[in-house]
């Protein structure tokens, strides 16, 4: 399972969720994060998922994709989508969250933030 944006993309890890920066405040669907935490904690993933349980090991979730950037030697990660899977990890009190990795240039941090890319660009 992947994004059209990154499916050639294998570059997955697990971060910390205090490293992954939020910008833009979630809109959930509180039964979609029931279930992904039921996923999570073994259960069949519903018929309505994009993904087959053979594409994951059990109790996972697709990873979620994470622009990053570097400056100044400190490593920004930015998650602007994945929102119902971040907070079934919040909600399980799992800190580790599979991501996918994109590297992005300040140009392509500002596309997503506007101005506000300035508080992470600028110094």
């Amino acid at each position: 399972m992947s994004s059209v944006q990154t499916a050639t993309n294998d570059n997955i890890v697990y971060l910390d969720m205090s490293e992954i920066i939020r910008p833009i405040p979630p809109v959930l669907d509180f039964d979609k994060v029931n279930s992904m935490r039921n996923t999570m904690e073994g259960g069949a993933p519903p018929s309505s998922c994009s993904f087959s349980p053979g594409d994951l090991g059990k109790g996972e979730l697709p990873p979620v994709d994470v622009l990053t950037f570097k400056k100044s030697g400190k490593t920004y990660y930015f998650a602007f989508g994945g929102c119902h899977r971040l907070r079934a990890h919040d909600e399980s009190g799992k800190q580790k969250v599979r991501c996918k990795l994109v590297n992005c240039s300040p140009n392509t941090l500002r596309l997503y933030l506007g101005a506000t890319a300035n508080k992470y660009l600028d110094n």
